[in-house]
């Protein structure tokens, strides 16, 4: 006998979704908003929903180069966002240094990056919100 025989969970639950075995990381296909790339690219994204709440990270990168200006070059969420916010954060994955806070916009369910000068470097995303 174990600590969770007589203890009912939530079916939505993180411990729930843990016991059965579904609460690992899905693949999905970011897709960005008036990003400027130069070259070609590659995109690659993952998500986790624990409970309400949808965890992701992306990382991107451009064969010459990327360039994001804040408030105009967004994430597209996989799902819609709800609540009134949520976060995100850009870091450069090849110098190894934070790029900038990341606008969550719950109406759009869009993540706006932060400004970005042209760069062939390789970037992550991480966010969090509600869905």
């Amino acid at each position: 006998m174990n600590g969770l025989d007589n203890i009912a969970l939530e079916q939505e639950s993180f411990a729930f979704l843990n016991i059965q075995g579904r609460d690992r990381w899905a693949t999905f296909t970011p897709v960005f908003g008036a990003l400027t790339v130069v070259g070609a690219t590659s995109y690659s994204g993952r998500y986790r929903m624990v409970g309400r709440k949808c965890e992701l990270q992306v990382q991107f990168s451009a064969a010459t180069s990327i360039a994001s200006t804040a408030g105009t070059d967004f994430l597209t969420l996989p799902f819609a966002a709800s609540g009134f916010a949520g976060f995100g954060v850009m870091s450069n994955d090849t110098t190894n240094i934070a790029v900038g806070l990341c606008h969550l916009d719950v109406a759009t369910s869009r993540l706006y990056l932060p400004s970005q000068v042209a760069s062939g470097n390789v970037f992550n995303l991480y966010a969090t919100f509600e869905v």
